[in-house]
This record gives C-alpha cells, sequence and structure tokens, in this order.
C-alpha cells in the first residue's frame, strides 16, 4: 500500500516536471520571438524616424525659402530694406517675384538627396491670399532608401502683428490739449466700494509716439499710472522740455509699486520721473523717448503706427468696397432695443432733433448706409457682437450689452453715450446691468470719431445752428478749435513731403524727416474743402522749422483764417495728386453741418447745469478723434470717459476736468491687425 503510494508520488512529480520544462520551454520561445520583434521594430522605427527627419527638413527648407529669404529680401518699389519684417505688400510682392502667385502651387524640393540613405522626396507649397493675410500650405514627403515614406503638411499664415496700442488709456501720435486739467486713472479703482480690494489696481498708460505739449503753468493734471514719450516734448511755444522732473511741468502721477506695478492706495500724488538704466527697469512712471526695438521695451510694448480697423490692402489710405466688405463678412453681432433709424445712401435726415421711433427693429451682422442709434434709460441700445456699417453713425444714450461697432465713415456722439449699468447699495456696477449682463463698448471708425459740437467757431452762439464753422475762408474770420487742431495735424503730414522748411527768418533749411516715398493723409472741414496748414511765421507770430530740434516753434497755434500763417492747398492741386483726403464730416450729402449741429443744441438745451459729458466704451482710428466740452455749455467744460481714447490725431478741447478711466476689459474687443508689421506663425501641423 505504501509501495503503491510511492510509485503515485513519483509519478506525479514527474508530471510535474515535464509541465514545467514545457512552461520553460514555452517563455524561451516566446522571449525570443518578442526579442526579434523588438529587433524589428527597432529597425522600422530607425527607418520612420529617418524618413520623418527627412520630411521635417523638407518643411524647413520651405519655411526658409518663404521667409527667411524674404526678411533679407530688399525691394525699392515697394519699399523694403533687408532685415526687416516689412508689410503684406511688400511679402506679396517678394512671392510674386518668386513666380509664386496666389492660388497657385509651386515645387520648392524634387528627390534632394540628404544622406546616402535618406532623401527629400519632394516638397510643394500652396498659396492663398485672404484678407489682409496669406496662407502658405506646405506638404513635404521624405523616404528610406527601402521604401519607408513619410510625409508632413504644414500650414503657415503671414498677416499682421496684433496691434498693441489698446493696453493704453490714451495712445496718439500728437498730445496736446489733453494734458490740461485731466486725470488717467483705472476705472476698476475708480468704481471700487471694497476696502480689501485696494491697492489690487493695475497702473494705466498714456503714450504719445511724435510729440507731447505742455502748458506748464496750467496742466494740472494726474495720471495714475505710466507716461511715454518718443519724439519731442515741448511748451506751448515749442520750446522743448527735457526734464519733467516733480513739480516741472505741471504733469504728475501716483506713486506705483515698482515690482508689481500697481498703484499704492490711498492715492500719493508724486512728480514724473524719467527711467533710466540698461536695460530699463520696469514699472517706473516715465520713460522719455522710449526705445523702439522690441527688446529693449522692457516695460511693454509701445506701437508707433495706427493700423485702420479695415485692411488697407492696397495702400491708398481709405476705405474701398472690398476693404470694408472683408470686414462685414466676418460680422455676426446685432443691434436691438432703443431706437434705430436707417439712412439708405441718397436719402437725407433734416431733423433739428433726434428721431423718436424707429425705422426698424434691429440690425443683424452689417448695414449699407447710414445709422442713427438712440438710448433710453427705460429703451436703451442692445448692442451683442459686432456689426459693420458702410456708412456714418450718430450715437446717444444708453447701451446694454457687448460688442463693438466698425463705421466705415465717421462715428458722432451727439449726447452722453452711457452704459446702461445697476446700482448695488447706491454704488453704480459699472460695466454691469441690474439684471447681470455685462456691459462694455468698442467703436472704430474708417474715418473719424466726433464727441461733442466739433462745428463751432470760436466765440460764436453754441445754441445757434447756423452758426458753424464752413470750413473755407481766407479773410481772416475766426475759426473752430476743431480747424486748429486740423491745421497742426496737417502740418505734421506735409512736413514730411518737404526737402526743406521755413526757418525763422524765412530761409529754407534743409529737413532731416524728409520721406519722398510718404503718402500725407490730410483733414479738411467738408469734402472738397482746401486743405490748411499752419507752417508759416510773420513777425512775432506763426510757425518756423527748427533744424537743431526737428520740431515746429512759435505760437501754439492760429485762431483764424489768417492766409499770412497759413498755406492753403486747393482740392485740384498738384501737391495732393497722390494725397487723399479724409472729411471730417463725410456726411456724403445725407446730412449737413447744420443739422448736425442742431443735434447738439438739443442736447445742450436739455443738460442740467454742470452736467459733465459722459462717454463709456473704448474709441478708435487711424485718423482723428476729437472731444470737445466747452466752458459755455451747461456741461462746464468738463468730460468722463470710463474707456480709453487710442488714435493717430486726438484733439482734446475740456478746459476744466477731463477724466479718462481706462476700461482694460476692453483691450482684446477690437481685432486690429498691423499689416505693416508682418510676421509668419504655424496654424496648423500633422504627420501622415
Amino acid at each position: 500500500m505504501t509501495h503503491m503510494n510511492m510509485k503515485s508520488e513519483r509519478g506525479a512529480a514527474l508530471l510535474i516536471v515535464l509541465a514545467l520544462l514545457m512552461m520553460v520551454t514555452v517563455l524561451g520561445v516566446q522571449m525570443i520571438s518578442t526579442s526579434m520583434d523588438d529587433v524589428t521594430m527597432a529597425g522600422n522605427q530607425t527607418e520612420a524616424s529617418s524618413s520623418f527627419y527627412a520630411a521635417e527638413s523638407g518643411q524647413a527648407l520651405a519655411k526658409n525659402m518663404l521667409w527667411t529669404n524674404y526678411v533679407n529680401w530688399a525691394s525699392i518699389d515697394p519699399p523694403k530694406k533687408s532685415g526687416e519684417a516689412g508689410s503684406l505688400n511688400t511679402y506679396t510682392a517678394y512671392l510674386d517675384e518668386l513666380g509664386f502667385k496666389d492660388s497657385t502651387s509651386m515645387v520648392i524640393v524634387k528627390d534632394m538627396k540628404m544622406s546616402y540613405t535618406q532623401t527629400i522626396e519632394s516638397v510643394v507649397a500652396e498659396r492663398h491670399d485672404g484678407t489682409g493675410s496669406v496662407l502658405l500650405t506646405v506638404a513635404s514627403v521624405g523616404n528610406e532608401h527601402d521604401g519607408a515614406r513619410q510625409g508632413i503638411t504644414g500650414q503657415y499664415r503671414v498677416e499682421g502683428a496684433p496691434f498693441k496700442g489698446f493696453d493704453f488709456a490714451i495712445l496718439a501720435k500728437n498730445i496736446n490739449c489733453i494734458m490740461c486739467h485731466a486725470t488717467v486713472d483705472n476705472v476698476d479703482r475708480v468704481y471700487n466700494t471694497d476696502a480689501a480690494k485696494e491697492g489690487t489696481f493695475d497702473r494705466v498708460k498714456v503714450a504719445s509716439l511724435e510729440s507731447l505739449l505742455l502748458r506748464t503753468t496750467t496742466a494740472m493734471s494726474t495720471v495714475a499710472g505710466t507716461v511715454y514719450t518718443r519724439g519731442i516734448v515741448t511748451d506751448k511755444a515749442g520750446a522743448p522740455i527735457n526734464n519733467l522732473s516733480p513739480g516741472g511741468a505741471g504733469l504728475n502721477g501716483y506713486q506705483i509699486d515698482p515690482t508689481t506695478g500697481k498703484v499704492i492706495e490711498p492715492l500719493t500724488e508724486v512728480g514724473l520721473t524719467n527711467t533710466s538704466g540698461s536695460p530699463l527697469p520696469a514699472n517706473g512712471n516715465l520713460y522719455m523717448n522710449y526705445p523702439t526695438a522690441e527688446g529693449d521695451m522692457t516695460d511693454g510694448a509701445l506701437p508707433d503706427k495706427f493700423p485702420p480697423p479695415f485692411p488697407d490692402e492696397n495702400g491708398n489710405k481709405v476705405v474701398d468696397d472690398n476693404e470694408f466688405t472683408n470686414i462685414a463678412n466676418k460680422a455676426l453681432g446685432s443691434v436691438t432695443g432703443g431706437v434705430i433709424y436707417t439712412v439708405p445712401d441718397g436719402s437725407n435726415y433734416t431733423s433739428a432733433s433726434l428721431p423718436g421711433s424707429g425705422n426698424t427693429a434691429s440690425i443683424s451682422k452689417s448695414y449699407s448706409g447710414n445709422l442713427i442709434l438712440v438710448g433710453t434709460a427705460a429703451k436703451p441700445i442692445e448692442l451683442s457682437g459686432d456689426i459693420a456699417v458702410d456708412g456714418d453713425v450718430i450715437i446717444q444714450g444708453p447701451v446694454k450689452g457687448s460688442g463693438q461697432i466698425y463705421a466705415r465713415g465717421s462715428v458722432y456722439v451727439t449726447g452722453d453715450m452711457t452704459y446702461a449699468d445697476g446700482t448695488q447699495n447706491g454704488n453704480r456696477t459699472f460695466g454691469v446691468a441690474q439684471d447681470g449682463t455685462a456691459n462694455a463698448l468698442s467703436i472704430a471708425a474708417g474715418k473719424n470719431i466726433l464727441v461733442g459740437d466739433y462745428l463751432t467757431s470760436s466765440g460764436a452762439d453754441i445754441l445757434n445752428s447756423a452758426s458753424v464753422d464752413p470750413g473755407n475762408l481766407v479773410s481772416k474770420e475766426k475759426y473752430s478749435f476743431t480747424m486748429s487742431e486740423i491745421t497742426l495735424f496737417n502740418r505734421g503730414e506735409w512736413t514730411r513731403t518737404q526737402a526743406s522748411l521755413p526757418d525763422a527768418n524765412g530761409s529754407l533749411v534743409a529737413n532731416t524727416t524728409y520721406d519722398p516715398s510718404y503718402v500725407p493723409r490730410y483733414y479738411t472741414m467738408n469734402e472738397g474743402d482746401p486743405v490748411y496748414i499752419y507752417n508759416k511765421n510773420t513777425g512775432s507770430k506763426g510757425a518756423y522749422w527748427d533744424a537743431a530740434t526737428m520740431s515746429w516753434k512759435g505760437s501754439e497755434h492760429v485762431g483764424s483764417y489768417d492766409m499770412g500763417l497759413l498755406t492753403k492747398i486747393d482740392a485740384g492741386d498738384a501737391q495732393l495728386a497722390s494725397a487723399k483726403t479724409l472729411a471730417l464730416s463725410s456726411n456724403k450729402g445725407w446730412i449737413s453741418p447744420q443739422t448736425l449741429k442742431s443735434l447738439w443744441v438739443a442736447d445742450e438745451k436739455s443738460r442740467k447745469t454742470g452736467d459733465a459729458f459722459k462717454i463709456d466704451g473704448q474709441l478708435y482710428t487711424n485718423n482723428s478723434i476729437f472731444t470737445l466740452s466747452r466752458t459755455k455749455s451747461q456741461t462746464g467744460g468738463k468730460m468722463t470717459i470710463n474707456g480709453a481714447i487710442v488714435a493717430a490725431d486726438v484733439g482734446v478741447l475740456v478746459p476744466n476736468g477731463l477724466n479718462i478711466h481706462y476700461d482694460q476689459r476692453l483691450k482684446s474687443f477690437l481685432k486690429i491687425k498691423d499689416a505693416s508689421l508682418i510676421d509668419l506663425t504655424g496654424v496648423a501641423w500633422y504627420a501622415e
């Protein structure tokens, strides 16, 4: 029994051993197989990587030809220097010169050996020009000697760099008359009611790109942030101011945390002290002659030009039909509520007051014609998204909702334009309606933006709608503040077109700012008016060119059509053959200056004494913005803007208190790109 059990146990043990041997054998075979597979996979990966690298090299060759070589390319017409990024016009000219036309393809590489076993089989690029951009699609194929192939498709867009001017509360080429009894601050700080948030608000920024004029004895202005200048800073006689140190010019600031850039509270007024060093430290309150090279702008980007809201594809400085259409096709918003009154091209608006009822219920996406929008407290203008208007816009009253208005023509603000905000504990909930709707508005104009009565001549009756500056006189009649500023803006444009300029003695001296290729952009009051330029010196009056400082000196401005001090260029003059005059009123016959003024007269009569002109929103144009609030009006010469003013030329007549409260929510509203400074960016990339 025991013997039998022992045999059974030996048999069982043998079976176990045999089973273990079989398992080991199977595992060994599997290990060998796996090892062989790994070797095979490693070989395949090596070949795949090799063909992938070849395809990737093809992409690099394409970018070298289509971008790097372009940057190093120089051209006379259109003008471009080697090493510059240039404009979209110069880039398309470069591609055309290569024979690479729009909507065509070009073979860049064919069967290029990289090594004994590695080849770039092909690189083919396709070009498609769009609105303000060029889309390049590059297909590259690499292969290995045993037939392994890899394809890569890359898409690249060449377009203008995003405009960075909306980081500023005020940004203009030339700033004069603005910094007089003005306060610039952060709107969030101004309307804050939570003591725990004090000291957490960002500084604001103000910048002039070409000149800053300060009336040193009457400026009395404060910026809760940083002032940037390029070009020259002068007093009202044109004498340079090289030092804005405390107490020097009537322009001061508030203390800023040098580490965080936040405004220190409670507010402590300090003088502006120029920031120096290499590199420049950040968070200073003044940067005079701020650098233009991107790498040197250590306190943030400061652009040097103002791109048009409707990309100027042919460079003629006006909004052409196709340029408007390109933007209109992208507009997806709407306007409802309030009074919406449309005035088609060919029709006139003749009423002395704004319409009390609309002739359409809404505007969706875009409108072809001129548009009047009127809001009331009970029925505000309701805006959602962006709309485009192929004409002028007149707007007044409360606005509810968020969006943008792109006007091909000019925009006229004939009374307060404010958000339909709510209140909490008696305090305004800025940018938020009572029902929680976010309120935010940006306006961009292809021509100009006029806030307040810009038409009345100096000393004339602001309540008489017939009393307007005609824009075309020659007998020393007084003219408007607007015309006074126009003659200065025109002088800046004209200066760049002159090889020599008159000095204090009337002798001509060389002008180092002369640019023979520059096409000036002049202003007139009305279509067909002559261009007036303040550029003459008569005795103790007038203006003259100082070659040492490369600036105009003399009297600050002229107050009348004095042809002893002004140059008049008629509309048909040969000097304007290449210029595009942009009329301030740009009425197309649909509304007369007298009718337009009557709208401001009606607003004036409805105001209470001391009721400051109020604007909520961001205003932008690559031309001019005028804001006016006269001492003799019910506004008392005061104005409050909760938003920003960004324009090439800014004229401000607010003698007794201008408050600009920067609303940083709006800096991403307008998608404006600078087509004169392009860049290449990758938009898609995938392996096949």
